[in-house]
């Protein structure tokens, strides 16, 4: 488990770093499992594309202040650097430093050069950083940030067996509504993205050689997501800290029906009747740190 989690880190890195990485949103999601190893999997809400704060045209910086220009009498102009404000955290205040001998009251046209040359610092700094977090989503083939890439892929998904919608909303959101039936007698992967190279799963069916089969739901956990599980609290605590990765927006109730066995699973009501059979579910949310999983007897 440690060495698979030590992987999962390294490859997911790079996206934490930029903030970019595929999960689930606000969702209602079942799989029925059925002793003649059929079943089907029906997922209905949003997948996200979790993007870093500085993405947005529109995120906070550090308004300009006339503090942040300093003038001198020999005819220097110095600037403080251009800052980009953590949207999760209270913008700083720009702390005044003692004058210096030779300083000197800034003029109404410097300071007006000064604020002009500020803006676009800043504008110029999010451009950057927006082109780089761009560049790396597309490496791992994510889309891009921008909503037309965005729309194209929602196109491109609907190619696909099982999606029977996805829409486009904005700010990195898909609507979906994804109703699969298969076998479980070869493993299975929701979702399988096109192009992407890297997608925790939401849902994942493995079979094992005795005819059971093992379901769990990786991504579909709250805080900070399945990395959080797998790695514990402190591991990835510091990554998170270090990175500012995205923290889990999953919110929703997953459900797996069975006319098998139920032989284990972590949830938190156990197994409870239902029409063909039993049932098991989970709830999902900001607090919730576990992965569901449960092991079902088909044969």
């Amino acid at each position: 488990m440690h060495h698979w989690s030590r992987r999962l880190f390294a490859l997911a890195a790079p996206l934490l770093l930029t903030g970019c990485l595929w999960g689930p949103g606000k969702f209602q999601s079942d799989l029925t499992l059925r002793k003649d190893n059929s079943f089907v999997l029906n997922y209905r809400g949003e997948i996200v594309i979790q993007m870093p704060p500085d993405a947005d045209a529109n995120s906070p910086t550090l308004a300009w202040s006339d503090k942040m220009l300093h003038c001198y009498k020999d005819g220097r102009v110095e600037q403080d650097r251009a800052i980009l404000v953590d949207p999760s955290s209270d913008p700083p205040t720009v702390e005044s430093r003692p004058s210096k001998p030779d300083e000197r009251p800034c003029t109404s046209a410097e300071l007006a050069k000064g604020k002009a040359d500020y803006e676009k610092s800043v504008a110029d700094a999010k451009a950057a950083k927006r082109k780089d977090n761009e560049e790396m989503a597309k490496a791992f083939g994510l889309p891009g940030l921008d909503d037309d890439s965005n729309r194209a892929f929602a196109a491109k998904l609907m190619k696909y067996a099982g999606w029977r919608s996805v829409t486009y909303r904005g700010k990195g959101v898909f609507d979906v509504d994804y109703h699969f039936e298969g076998s479980a007698k070869q493993d299975f992967l929701f979702p399988a993205l096109p192009d992407n190279d890297l997608v925790i799963p939401f849902i994942a069916i493995r079979r094992r050689s005795d005819g059971s089969v093992l379901v769990t739901a990786p991504a579909l956990t709250g805080g900070a997501g399945p990395l959080g599980a797998r790695a514990g609290a402190a591991a990835t605590s510091a990554m998170m800290k270090e990175s500012n990765g995205p923290r889990s927006r999953a919110e929703g109730r997953f459900t797996v029906i069975t006319d098998g066995e139920i032989l284990t699973n972590n949830s938190e009501d156990g197994a409870a009747p239902h029409a063909i059979g039993r049932q098991v579910r989970w709830d999902v949310g900001a607090g919730s740190t576990k992965i569901p999983e449960t092991l079902i007897r088909l044969q």
